[in-house]
């Protein structure tokens, strides 16, 4: 056995007597106090360098208060001899995540009683949120379940970075806000709370495959305990948004209204059955909305920050571009930016033109992925005027990353110069390897970022120098495959 030594007293524990699995925030022992009382004592992943020494806030909150739903905690702190961290408690049974894998279901009635019985833990600690509410944390206790890990997981975002707070953090009971770092609140309990009554309906929690991105986005499965008010409300408290999740009141009150009609079917009539199955479909069909929504609010995000750091990409490039162009003909005149331009050049009669738009494009399926678009042109001017244009396209197409491609065009049903760029609104159907209305590929595509950037560098300079000179003209063949050689 071993000794610690917290501001309540000493007591002891077993290390090699553990209670339950470990987990996020620490590992939990059986212990005793001086009189010989079971306890259970929780090791905490902090140490005095992590809090700088801050006392545990369960300490002064929840220590020896009178809860019905809460399990009692005798003592938290600072081990005096070691800097370690614990959390004394009382010795619970089971925890509400064994009792659930031992019961191949469980009725409407039983999960709605232990819901009811956790709602009643959250409503008696008033203003303080738990933040790790999940069935390892419930525990049988006095011939109820009672919730245990009040306070630790907030002490572990004041004693810790972010980053810490997310590792520790239950991920198929997190809430949407806790991925984005933001506050917490009841509506984060009461979001855990649907993850436990989802668990305990059907044996499992609602998002496993990929909790972060699933949380926040993806509809919520289907829900079938056979109760339609009980999975009308554990649907709603699934909602993605905190502000629309049921307030606690609430939540307290509809799981009343849930048991009283479990006791006295008698209450429930013909047509408040269907009026409840027609509401918690509605629930349901108003969640996937939300998550469709969530989703799509997701992706353009993403897309626009991914637009944002192409354009970066193609900036970065063509200043290096233009250092080449002007260290090898000074003469060469850089023209200021307009409009979405990149780089405009002047070379006697020769021009060279790199633009880049900054709208975004939303997926739309297909072999490529096409998320910003642009233009590249090189134009000569005088008798024989001649333009070289080409398509830039930031995308992936299979096989590559993330990446800039440099595409160009012909139509072998009309005449014209070639190769041509397509306009950027043709971006969904510009980058395949098939003729798409009647347009086929002249040229690419090729990558003309990181390690194909020099190729590129040297395209442009060929291009620019042939129509300064004024020999820039249509290509003897179509497509162009090897450039090295066409170029020769």
């Amino acid at each position: 056995m071993r000794t610690i030594k917290l501001p309540d007293g000493q007591f002891q524990f077993d290390p090699d007597a553990p209670l339950g699995k470990p987990g996020g925030f620490g590992q939990v022992f059986a212990g005793t106090d001086a009189e010989g009382r079971d306890l259970a004592i929780k090791r905490l992943n902090l140490s005095a360098a992590d809090t700088a020494h801050r006392e545990l806030r369960i300490a002064g909150e929840l220590r020896n208060g009178v809860f019905g739903y809460v399990v009692p905690v005798y003592s938290a702190g600072e081990d005096a001899d070691t800097g370690e961290y614990f959390v004394v408690m009382a010795r619970a049974g089971d925890d509400l995540e064994a009792h659930r894998r031992t019961l191949a279901a469980m009725s409407s009635g039983d999960v709605a009683a232990i819901l009811a019985d956790i709602v009643e833990g959250l409503v008696e600690v008033g203003e303080l949120v738990h933040r790790d509410l999940k069935p390892a944390n419930v525990l049988r206790h006095e011939n109820r379940w009672k919730i245990a890990d009040f306070g630790i997981a907030r002490f572990y975002e004041e004693a810790t970075a972010s980053n810490t707070l997310k590792d520790a953090m239950s991920p198929y009971y997190a809430a949407p806000e806790q991925w984005r770092y933001q506050r917490a609140t009841h509506a984060t309990d009461l979001y855990a709370l649907g993850c436990i009554g989802f668990f305990l309906v059907t044996g499992r929690p609602p998002f496993v495959k990929n909790p972060e991105h699933e949380h926040q986005t993806a509809p919520i499965p289907p829900l079938a305990s056979g109760e339609p008010r009980l999975d009308a409300l554990i649907t709603m408290l699934l909602r993605k948004p905190p502000e629309t999740r049921p307030s606690l009141t609430r939540t307290k009150e509809r799981l009343g209204e849930i048991r009283r009609i479990q006791a006295n079917p008698s209450l429930s009539t013909n047509a408040a059955s269907a009026l409840s199955a027609v509401g918690a479909r509605l629930a349901h069909e108003a969640h996937e909305r939300e998550s469709k929504q969530a989703e799509e609010t997701r992706i353009r995000e993403s897309r626009r920050v991914a637009a944002a750091i192409g354009r970066d990409i193609l900036k970065d490039n063509l200043e290096r571009l233009w250092g080449n162009i002007h260290s090898m003909a000074p003469t060469a005149e850089r023209a200021r930016k307009s409009d979405d331009a990149l780089l405009r050049v002047s070379l006697g009669i020769a021009s060279l033109t790199i633009t880049a738009g900054n709208e975004y494009f939303l997926p739309v399926g297909g072999k490529w992925d096409v998320i910003l678009g642009g233009q590249l042109i090189v134009q000569m001017t005088g008798r024989r005027a001649y333009k070289w244009s080409t398509s830039l396209w930031y995308g992936s197409r299979p096989g590559h990353d993330l990446r800039w491609f440099e595409v160009g065009y012909f139509s072998p049903f009309q005449g014209g110069d070639a190769p041509f760029a397509l306009p950027p609104t043709h971006a969904p159907n510009a980058a395949g390897s098939t003729s798409v209305g009647g347009i086929d590929i002249a040229c690419g595509p090729w990558p003309i970022d990181d390690e194909s950037e020099p190729e590129f560098h040297d395209r442009v300079i060929w291009l620019l120098a042939k129509a300064a000179r004024g020999e820039l003209q249509h290509p003897s063949h179509i497509p162009i495959g090897d450039w090295s050689s066409f170029a020769r």
